[in-house]
């Protein structure tokens, strides 16, 4: 199986995914799980249209995608993963025994959240997902572009103790 990237991001598909990302990773099947975004015909759209033209794109519920996921991937298939919250990103942890790591983007200022960078403000249940998918064994790192830096997760949290 290839999973290329998991990345978590408010925005899922745009500039920073559909170029530098995918310019890096060189997917072929980018794959966003969401329970919302599956049954919003304009939405699908309008990620699909951001997307490289030469990626095929798959929008479906978190439970398809891990089912699809567990199945096996083709022996060619580069799949590029896209969650835009944390409870959908700790589910694919633990239930995809092939994701090891998630890189997370961009999160977006909302009521009751906390600063912990420039890009990344969450909430106590934010938190606490991202605690959990680390207590997983999964390596959670923020990298905004592929060529910065990855800073992980726990030293993130601890700074915010």
């Amino acid at each position: 199986m290839s999973i290329v990237h998991f990345r978590l991001d408010h925005r899922l598909i745009h500039g920073q995914v559909a170029l530098a990302w995918s310019k890096v990773t060189n997917p072929n099947h980018i794959i966003i799980a969401n329970d919302v975004v599956c049954n919003d015909e304009l939405q699908k759209s309008l990620l699909k249209m951001a997307a490289p033209k030469q990626v095929r794109v798959s929008i479906h519920d978190v439970d398809k995608v891990i089912a699809y996921l567990n199945r096996g991937l083709q022996p060619n298939e580069r799949v590029f993963l896209l969650v835009n919250n944390t409870s959908d990103a700790l589910k694919l942890i633990q239930n995809v025994d092939a994701i090891k790591e998630i890189n997370i983007g961009n999160m977006t200022k909302k009521e009751g959240s906390e600063k912990l960078t420039e890009k990344i403000f969450v909430t106590e249940a934010e938190k606490t997902d991202i605690q959990e998918m680390i207590d997983n064994g999964a390596l959670v790192y923020f990298q905004v572009l592929p060529n910065d830096g990855k800073e992980d997760f726990k030293d993130i949290l601890k700074r915010r103790v």
